[in-house]
């Protein structure tokens, strides 16, 4: 496949009782890419919707995608039935299967979820069978959605807020990846061009994604790494605990995702723009906000801790920006 573009959704869906404005609302949270598949003369084969619960897997799975698709072809018309469930697990890294129990993802093809694994909100179900549904843009899936539940009874009012996190283009032997990070005072963004500098080597698309998605996952974990280590040594985190080991193996996890980038920069020429971020010196800035920021707990309860976990509602200002998730 030598052309592909498309970005990574961020999607917040707020959906109200139409009637009762007191009844609490529901909000279903989601990361979202559209993956088109297309043969080598530029022709769309089949597409597919990757949600889930955070942006790092959303660009996983999508990379695992385009590798099949470009190993054993078509993925849809296959007598024997691809095996999502095997493609998850191997995505999930053992410091997500430990640390990360609300993980998620579910894939859409023609408008039907083909695989799901965890828990996520069947009101996306009902907006990827609306936009399969419909001739328009995306965008207007979401009304029809709202139409679609007035129709079975229930009248909802339904805000939707989104923003794009990564912008991907591909085109024969370049691409250029654009990351997109929100936070609530200001917007940062750097985007990375790769190029083929070995005709040995042709551009791997899946290799580049799973180097986006390194950033991503990253920078989450060093900003928190970070903080950790801070709590740690001031005492809110206890010793042996549970969230030191979590510490512990999420700088390892940053090693092996460095590790992930440097692989990308070894196989092809990869240039940043405005400057690549470096997770040690992210880890190094966050320690420094936890400095500031955090506080020792009482003395009485500044003493060595015997492994209980920490409770609920510990994160407080040095939480990360909401696109660290």
């Amino acid at each position: 496949m030598k052309q592909f573009t498309t970005s990574l959704l961020r999607e917040k869906f707020v959906i109200q009782d139409a009637h009762i404005l007191e009844k609490e609302a529901v909000t279903a949270l989601s990361n979202r890419m559209v993956v088109e598949l297309r043969n080598t003369k530029g022709a769309l084969v089949e597409t597919y919707i990757v949600r889930a619960h955070n942006m790092h897997l959303t660009v996983r799975m999508a990379a695992r995608i385009i590798q099949e698709f470009k190993n054993s072809g078509p993925i849809s018309s296959r007598s024997e039935a691809y095996k999502w469930e095997d493609a998850w697990s191997s995505l999930v890294n053992d410091y997500e299967y430990a640390y990360n129990p609300e993980r998620w993802i579910a894939i859409y093809h023609e408008g039907k979820c083909v695989f799901a694994g965890g828990k996520h909100h069947a009101f996306l179900d009902l907006v990827e069978k609306c936009d399969a549904d419909n001739t328009k843009d995306y965008d207007y899936a979401i009304p029809v959605a709202a139409q679609v539940m007035q129709d079975a009874g229930k009248e909802v009012r339904i805000s939707h807020d989104a923003n794009v996190a990564l912008s991907i283009s591909f085109e024969d032997a370049q691409g250029r990846i654009g990351v997109i990070l929100r936070a609530a005072e200001r917007t940062t963004t750097f985007s990375f061009s790769i190029v083929e500098n070995n005709k040995n080597r042709p551009m791997n698309i899946p290799q580049c994604l799973g180097g986006a998605a390194a950033f991503l996952e990253g920078v989450q974990l060093a900003f928190l790494m970070g903080m950790n280590t801070e709590k740690i040594r001031i005492g809110i985190i206890k010793r042996h605990s549970k969230e030191e080991k979590q510490t512990t193996e999420g700088k390892e996890r940053v090693k092996r995702l460095t590790h992930e980038i440097a692989g990308l920069e070894d196989a092809f020429e990869v240039n940043y723009r405005p400057e690549k971020p470096e997770f040690y010196q992210i880890m190094m800035d966050a320690e420094q906000l936890g400095q500031r920021a955090l506080e020792p707990p009482p003395p009485e309860e500044n003493e060595e801790g015997d492994g209980e976990e920490p409770t609920e509602g510990e994160e407080g200002e040095d939480a990360p920006p909401s696109w660290w998730s």
